[in-house]
């Protein structure tokens, strides 16, 4: 129900996946939220709230897609959503009404001219003139995409631009290549099914879902470094199956990175901080109702008081608020 006590006309869309929030002029927000349906049943839906945190609105926003599986915000606030599927491409969809393109979602170049099985996007912002933006792509030999844009706003996405492929080589360096077959041996080798990534100053973090792997990247030296996912753990819980979206909370100070998980009997929310230790924010009841399941759909609301996620399977979404006047760390 609405706060003005109404209903949508439409029911809430079913396999939903990655999402983000995006903040609108009048102090309210929009919940933006994929659809993993196949078959050209999955798309983009919008959830809006109002400055006090009251569901305002719900609307299709991209439809006749398949599997929009994750994705990522970009810099003025659209959400790019990655179809997972072959021949997929990522669509850049304007959540705020009173935008020029609000209605017209439309796919980006980062997918590339023949496309692919895309996961999530992250963004390099520091220059403002050309944005980069990096893709994952989950497949066994899926390349990570570097994209440097032209420039900054909606154009960016849909002209010009340069694309690279990320390509370890020996002694953990790694280096960004022009050519596709060296990205995908480099995936195939080092990275297969990549899933969620972030960017925080000159530091990309990305997640390989099979061998349950963080990969952080520096892009200044050149160097990375890996980890298996929960391998220090503290607490209760456990993060025993794949890491699939993840996104920071203040890394400058606290560097806590959230990760969804994908299976398992109790599929949860998990937390790592600065020194690498993982642990759980929530979980299904192990065994119970999201056995199985994943979880899907993290995200803050902008004062970040209040934590998004859900169970796929389930179709539940979760709104957790902080009753202390606090922000989630």
């Amino acid at each position: 129900s609405f706060a003005n006590g109404g209903q949508s006309s439409i029911s809430y869309h079913g396999m939903m996946d990655g999402a983000g929030i995006a903040p609108l002029p009048d102090g309210g927000y929009a919940y933006l939220s994929n659809s993993e349906k196949s078959s050209g049943r999955g798309g983009v839906y919008g959830l809006y709230f109002n400055k006090d945190g009251q569901i305002t609105d719900y609307k299709a926003l991209l439809t006749g897609t398949s599997r929009n599986c994750g994705g990522g915000m970009s810099p003025w606030n659209t959400w790019i959503s990655c179809e997972e599927v072959a021949g997929g491409q990522c669509w850049q969809v304007e959540p705020d009404p009173n935008k020029p393109n609000h209605n017209s979602p439309k796919a980006t170049l980062l997918g590339g001219p023949s496309g692919g099985r895309y996961e999530t996007v992250a963004v390099d912002n520091s220059n403002t003139s050309k944005p980069v933006f990096f893709t994952t792509e989950d497949t066994s030999n899926g390349e990570l995409r570097r994209f440097e844009a032209d420039g900054n706003g909606w154009d960016a996405l849909h002209v010009g631009g340069r694309t690279t492929y990320l390509q370890f080589l020996s002694g953990n360096r790694f280096r960004w290549t022009t050519s596709l077959s060296a990205g995908k041996n480099s995936a195939a080798s080092y990275y297969p099914n990549a899933e969620g990534i972030i960017y925080h100053n000159s530091t990309l973090y990305f997640v390989a879902k099979v061998t349950r792997t963080l990969f952080i990247l520096d892009l200044n030296d050149m160097t990375y470094t890996s980890e298996r996912t929960g391998s220090s753990w503290v607490g209760q819980g456990a993060f025993n199956s794949q890491p699939d979206q993840i996104i920071e909370s203040d890394l400058d100070k606290r560097k806590f990175i959230y990760f969804t998980e994908d299976g398992g009997n109790a599929p949860g929310v998990h937390v790592r901080d600065r020194k690498g230790n993982y642990y759980t924010m929530a979980r299904g009841v192990p065994g119970g109702r999201y056995s199985g399941d994943e979880t899907v759909g993290i995200a803050f609301s902008p004062d970040r008081r209040k934590f998004y996620f859900g169970f796929q399977d389930a179709g539940v979404l979760m709104e957790v608020t902080r009753d202390d006047d606090q922000q989630f760390n």
